[in-house]
């Protein structure tokens, strides 16, 4: 598996075909990324594919000294079951992270 980073992403590639990704933006003067979008290909799924996306991003947070605030549904409940894996660098979770769907 791979996982390539891009600034303000991080995606999972497979034989050249983008099949997971989560985005996230810079906020709070840069102290802050906000984990607003995760998205892993139905045939993936079940897989960690995405938790280790938003480990990824969790990750380049605590290199950095940041915080991460879960602004998508996923990353909101990610970060609510596995509490004691995120604490160090999570945040209250955003508006938005009820609203977008899991599909």
């Amino acid at each position: 598996m791979a996982i390539i980073q891009k600034p303000g992403w991080f995606y999972y590639e497979e034989e050249g075909e983008r099949l997971g990704e989560v985005s996230y933006l810079k906020a709070g003067h840069g102290k802050v990324l906000v984990l607003n979008h995760t998205y892993v290909d139905p045939k993936l799924r079940g897989q960690n594919i995405a938790r280790q996306l938003v480990d990824a991003v969790c990750d380049l947070a605590r290199s950095e000294g940041k915080k991460v605030q879960p602004d998508c549904r996923y990353a909101a409940a990610l970060f609510k079951r596995f509490k004691e894996d995120y604490e160090d660098v999570a945040l209250e979770p955003g508006q938005n992270a009820d609203s977008c769907p899991i599909n």
